[in-house]
């Protein structure tokens, strides 16, 4: 069941079961190819992703920051902001990834603060490291 893959995913790992049952009936899989570019910086940030299955890197400005591979979240400073995407990011392999609507996102940050302040921190955490 997904809920219970998400106790292991750093954003929904404070969440009850109760409330993580809640965010996975939010979020949708895709999959991705290799070379795909998931996320473009400077575009508008309408989703979240969570990497389910295989690598993706990440650049700012043309600089490589970082790779991401299973469990990891990205877009979230975007969807939190509402607004542009602060880095590109390129499916490195093919992917598998889990995704969920900056509307959806709202509306479980509304009904759950505590989510919404832990996406807060994790998002300013990547900020001052990137």
């Amino acid at each position: 069941m997904l809920a219970d893959e998400l106790r292991s995913i750093p954003l929904f790992k404070n969440l009850t079961d109760r409330q993580r049952k809640r965010a996975a009936e939010r979020l949708q899989e895709v999959d991705v190819d290799l070379g795909a570019v998931i996320a473009r910086q400077g575009d508008f940030a309408y989703h979240l992703f969570v990497v389910r299955e295989g690598t993706a890197v990440v650049t700012i400005d043309g600089e490589l920051v970082t790779s991401l591979g299973p469990g990891s979240t990205f877009g979230e400073i975007g969807v939190l902001d509402h607004g542009v995407r602060t880095a590109n990011v390129v499916a490195a392999t093919p992917m598998r990834l889990l995704t969920m609507t900056v509307w959806d996102f709202d509306e479980l940050a509304a009904d759950l603060p505590e989510f919404a302040a832990h996406a807060k921190t994790m998002a300013q955490f990547r900020l001052e490291r990137s």
